[in-house]
């Protein structure tokens, strides 16, 4: 292809630019909507229950058998799990980001079969359940109701039977749960004197209902071989009993004289609610609420927007009284920072084109850079689509900065053809013709280097990888689109659209704009003859430089996120253990009012008798506190509300409470805090971890880096202790399995089959009625058979006492664990908060209690450091890039060492703006790298072509800043203003563009400012070294 080809066809120039365009529109139409890209591990949980069993039980029986097997599955990173006094078991393992989700759940379903076997027969009888857990909570659904005859119960099974599935069916929907459900079960309240008296137990019942309450083949008439029989007719009869009705005559005994007890004889049937340990609603009312996760992968707003679609189709065929809402809806705040990151892209590129006409002061030559930067835009979006990229705030950031980086190309392009027209007179065509045959190779050596930036550090492994990956492909794929539009359309549009200079003169705007350039440009003269004159002076500037860097990076607080304002918040009231589920209500009451007071409260759900920490527990209540949208609240921000919050429920004299901010990843971690957990590690026992909790909560409330900490770990919770006589047990001919099972049937409930109703099936339990299971004294009504069919009292057969164990027993990697949460002090960072935390364990902590982070901490843990890496990457990258280029090793050194100034520029402006060093900095020093190089190539470049010309190299650096000083400036001045955008960003998702616009705002300034002074300094130093090292 001939060097002019694309200028003397400018219809296939054109066409190839309209073909990106295009196919960056389709891009954009068809790429998923996400708050961040899919960056978080998979995790699967296991559930199961041994109804009846307390928390040691649950451990020792069904915990220590399933983690044994769980343990060491290929890909996993950590393992947690929960055990209560409740009987239900819950285990999450995480897995590696690099896990197939899928084949890790296959592969714990499998290990889970082989642990069965050692599992009680109750809890493999009411089912091990395994699930990928779907990280992203989408939306939150109510269905409410003013009519009292719509109670909780009916709300939450008219939910499941006609909202649940039909939900579940939505594309991209990953999972619906009905919270704090109350799912119908058929209810036998026994009383067990009146069972006593009669001569009957426990396991009677269990017996009779397991062979009257069953599903049974009963054959078929005329079945083959047969013959002289024209048919064949099933026998059916009444399998599984359906209404209370059917199980009020189910018959317990029939007695020799034909009388006949039935189950209503002994107990109250009724159809009810399987679990009344949580409540769920909204805004102080009752109300059936829905969660709704979205799959891996799907496009947040349109699965969104098909949920709202299904539930307007449900809702016309609700009954009269029942209506639904929807309070939280994850995409608004997804929207709506979405649509704050497109005004701000919208605003850069108006400011860019701003400086672009002040620069080249003339529309004509205005409008190249403005239709070339679109181009490069759009046509990135059909690249992300085949990168299998989303649109989320990541990528489109990273859009935001290419905009300074991709208006580069147009504007030297443009410049450097209209200083040919100036300077030798020529026609446009000529001109472009003559510019594009010095340009090419330089334009393509530009964004070689900055590709050479950006590209190494999208191999990092892990999380980190994931986030810069998003960026810097994004970023190398529009410079690259720039410089292909640089090469062919530009110089088209040039040769079409720009005019020889008439030699009116310009106005006073532009005159002055000349006249500052070249004072500047002769300002920065003498001070390079002055920098050349004084070279050990700039060599401890140079000194100093490093070691502010040093000193700043130890000063400013390191984080792995900005925690955002997402609009909502969680409140935690933890009552005493062992409250009822009525004390925990009247808590949660008192604080909804006061909630629902607030002026920039919008809605407050509730489950009561659960929370994310502790699991199901009557003595604790979740609230989910829903802020009005951004701009009709009053507060500043989110931290008002919850300080607010936090300094009136913190009065209640009944309850602690704990507020925290949703996690800053969705799906990392269970808070936007830090997530630390101690392990009881070698000998040390379940009592050591409890004095070591306790010594850790201490110190720490003298730290003012940690905030509203707090541990799920329950000790000393009130129980009463059965001790079992088991001699007297044996002597009576009474089974131990007896004993339990009748204590567990009346005082919990025990689960004995199903039965079917509305398609369905739901279970059946056998309870005690209220008054039999409230005080320890009601034991002595419970009664076992002997082996001569003497009914004797369980009091009979061993004594009670009151005593103090475990609540909820937590494990982490099958040690026992005590999680600690909570949230970095006013004016810290979660990197100084976790320092905090792990100076308090070593220095006051015994050796055998471990320390093991989890969630969002676990990555910020074993994934920051990598700064150094990625820089030395960075740097790395560029010099070999340049010396390639150049042919030369020294060269490229004169570039790599002014690059400093502009890192201590970065870490200053973040410093002074109290902002953190996390993971936006750190891409935006990586961003920075590129650009200052940049720069340095432009005046590096020229003065090696001096040099080569036979010019000495100072007289070749002083001319190589004259000609370059106004370009660099006015490319560096549109990058800046660029970013203005961002760095007084506001609203949902600023704090994300604050962290990457501010350090790069600041980075620039003092590039611009001083950093040019260093180029042609270290390019003379280094030919002066080069001299001497030839002698």
């Amino acid at each position: 292809m001939k060097r002019n080809f694309f200028l003397d066809h400018p219809v296939f120039s054109t066409v190839l630019s309209i073909v990106i365009v295009i196919v960056g529109t389709i891009g954009l139409t068809l790429l998923p909507v996400d708050q961040y890209p899919q960056i978080v591990p998979p995790v699967v949980r296991i559930a199961a229950s041994y109804p009846g069993a307390d928390a040691q039980t649950v451990t020792q029986a069904v915990a220590t058998p399933i983690e044994q097997e769980l343990n060491g599955t290929p890909g996993m990173i950590y393992m947690e799990s929960s055990s209560s006094n409740s009987g239900g078991f819950s285990a999450t393992v995480t897995f590696d980001i690099a896990t197939d989700p899928d084949l890790a759940a296959v592969d714990i379903q499998n290990r889970l079969k082989k642990a069965e076997s050692r599992l009680p027969a109750e809890v493999v009888q009411n089912g091990i359940s395994v699930e990928k857990q779907a990280a992203s909570r989408l939306m939150t659904i109510t269905l409410l109701s003013s009519d009292p005859k719509f109670d909780e119960i009916y709300l939450s099974n008219y939910a499941t039977l006609n909202v649940l599935d039909l939900l579940r069916r939505v594309p991209g929907v990953g999972s619906v749960s009905n919270v704090g459900s109350r799912y119908y079960a058929m209810r036998i309240w026994v009383q067990p004197d009146k069972l006593a008296d009669l001569g009957l137990t426990v396991k009677d019942l269990q017996s009779v209902l397991k062979d009257q309450n069953r599903e049974s083949a009963a054959g078929v008439l005329g079945e083959a071989p047969i013959q002289g029989v024209d048919i064949t007719i099933p026998i059916t009869a009444q399998g599984r009993l359906s209404s209370v009705d059917e199980f009020e005559q189910v018959v317990v005994r029939a007695n020799p004289d034909g009388s006949i007890i039935r189950l209503k004889d002994v107990a109250r049937i009724s159809l009810e609610a399987s679990s009344y340990s949580t409540e769920s609603g909204i805004d102080g009312g009752n109300a059936a609420v829905l969660n709704i996760n979205m799959l891996p992968g799907a496009n947040a707003m349109e699965v969104a927007e098909r949920v709202k679609e299904t539930m307007r189709e449900i809702g016309r065929n609700f009954p009269e009284g029942i209506s639904y809402a929807i309070p939280f809806d994850m995409t608004t705040y997804i929207a709506s920072s979405i649509h704050h990151v497109y005004r701000t892209l919208f605003e850069a590129l108006l400011l860019v084109i701003l400086v672009v006409y002040l620069s080249l002061q003339s529309w004509r030559a205005t409008l190249i850079p403005v239709v070339a930067v679109p181009i490069s835009l759009v046509g990135t979006f059909g690249v992300m689509l085949a990168f299998g990229f989303s649109l989320n705030m990541l990528t489109l950031l990273g859009l935001i900065l290419a905009i300074g980086i991709v208006v580069d190309d147009a504007i030297v392009v443009v410049e450097n053809v209209d200083r040919i027209m100036h300077e030798e007179g020529l026609p446009p065509y000529e001109a472009t013709r003559k510019a594009m045959s010095n340009l090419g190779g330089a334009l393509i050596a530009m964004s070689l280097v900055l590709c050479a930036v950006f590209v190494p550090v999208s191999f990092l492994p892990g999380i980190t990888g994931q986030l810069y990956r998003q960026f810097t492909v994004t970023i190398a794929v529009s410079v690259i689109i720039s410089t292909v539009v640089a090469l062919t359309l530009s110089p088209v549009m040039c040769s079409l659209f720009l005019r020889a200079d008439s030699g009116r003169p310009k106005n006073r705007l532009f005159r002055s704009i000349n006249f500052g350039l070249a004072t500047g440009n002769r300002f920065y003269g003498r001070l390079v003859d002055g920098t050349l004159r004084n070279p050990r002076r700039m060599f401890a500037a140079f000194g100093l430089i490093l070691v502010g860097i040093w000193v700043m990076n130890e000063l400013v607080p390191q984080s792995f996120m900005p925690r955002e304002d997402q609009g909502y918040f969680t409140v935690e009231l933890e009552l005493p253990e062992g409250a009822t589920i009525e004390r925990t209500r009247a808590v949660t009451e008192r604080a909804i009012a006061f909630l629902q007071a607030d002026p920039d409260v919008d809605h407050v759900l509730n489950v009561t008798g659960s929370s994310p920490r502790v699991g199901s527990n009557q003595a604790r209540s979740q609230l989910t506190v829903i802020l009005k949208p951004w701009d009709e609240r009053n507060s500043e921000g989110i931290s008002a509300v919850m300080e607010r919050t936090r300094s009136e429920l913190s009065r209640y004299p009944e309850s602690k409470v704990y507020l925290s901010t949703p996690a800053v990843i969705p799906g990392l971690g269970s808070s936007g805090g830090f997530e630390m957990v101690l392990e009881a590690r070698g000998d040390a026992t379940y009592a050591d971890l409890q004095r070591a909790v306790d010594t850790l909560m201490r110190y720490a409330a003298e730290r003012p880096e940690l905030a509203s900490l707090s541990t799920s770990m329950q000790s000393d919770i009130p129980q009463l202790y059965y001790d079992v006589d088991r001699d007297k047990a044996r002597l009576q001919g009474v089974p131990m399995s007896d004993i339990f099972s009748t204590m567990k049937a009346f005082t919990g409930s025990l689960y004995v089959n199903d039965f079917n109703m509305f398609n369905r099936i739901y279970r059946v339990y056998i309870q005690a009625e209220a008054p039999y299971r409230a005080y320890r004294d009601n034991l002595r009504l419970f009664f076992v058979r002997g082996a001569d069919g003497a009914m004797i009292p369980v009091t009979a057969l061993g004594t009670t006492h009151y005593t103090t164990g475990a609540g909820t027993i937590k494990r982490f990697n099958m040690f026992y664990a005590a999680p600690v949460t909570g949230e970095a002090g006013s004016g810290y960072s979660s990197g100084q908060a976790m320092q905090a935390l792990e100076r308090i364990v070593s220095e006051h902590l015994p050796e055998n209690i471990g320390v093991e982070w989890s969630g969002l901490s676990y990555q910020e843990k074993h994934e920051s450091g990598n700064t150094g890496v990625v820089l030395a990457l960075a740097l790395l990258f560029v010099f070999l890039f340049l010396a390639a280029q150049y042919e030369s090793w020294t060269v490229p050194i004169a570039v790599i060492l002014s690059l400093p100034v502009a890192g201590l520029g970065a870490y200053l402006g973040i410093w002074v703006c109290g902002l953190e060093n996390n993971i936006y900095f750190q891409i935006g020093l990586v961003m920075l790298v590129g650009l200052v190089a940049k720069n340095a190539i432009l005046i590096v470049e020229f003065a090696e072509e001096e040099v080569a010309r036979g010019r000495d190299a100072v007289s070749a650096a002083r001319t190589a800043m004259r000609l370059r000083f106004r370009p660099i400036v006015m490319t560096s001045l549109s990058f800046i203003l660029g970013l203005l955008p961002l760095v007084f960003a506001s609203g949902p998702g600023s704090a994300s563009r604050q962290g990457i616009g501010t350090g790069v705002f600041f980075g620039m300034l003092v590039a611009i400012a001083v950093g040019i002074v260093f180029v042609p300094f270290f390019f003379v130093w280094i030919y002066r070294l080069k001299a001497k090292l030839k002698r």
